[in-house]
């Protein structure tokens, strides 16, 4: 059996590690590619909801407050599913 996601080709053997290295490829791919989906969606979210030069200072700090937390959680997310590739 093949599998293609984002022109990364992928064919599945009877040997455990090479199917684990290539499923971690493709998840790897998969989570590139919602990463990017997700920027772009935020992207437009915001370009909706108003342009922030329009607002005070206060809601720019909580923007920045805001963005940070989710960065921080994106990096968790990803920190913890390397983790989980890893150790398996």
């Amino acid at each position: 059996m093949k599998a293609v996601l984002r022109s990364l080709q992928v064919g599945y053997s009877g040997n455990v590690l090479e199917r684990r290295k290539k499923s971690a490829a493709e998840f790897l791919a998969w989570a590139d590619h919602h990463a990017h989906e997700q920027r772009l969606s935020q992207s437009s979210h915001v370009q909706l909801e108003g342009h922030p030069d329009l607002l005070d200072s206060k809601s720019a700090l909580a923007q920045q407050r805001v963005w940070a937390n989710r960065h921080a959680h994106e990096r968790h997310l990803h920190e913890s599913a390397m983790a989980h590739l890893r150790h398996g």
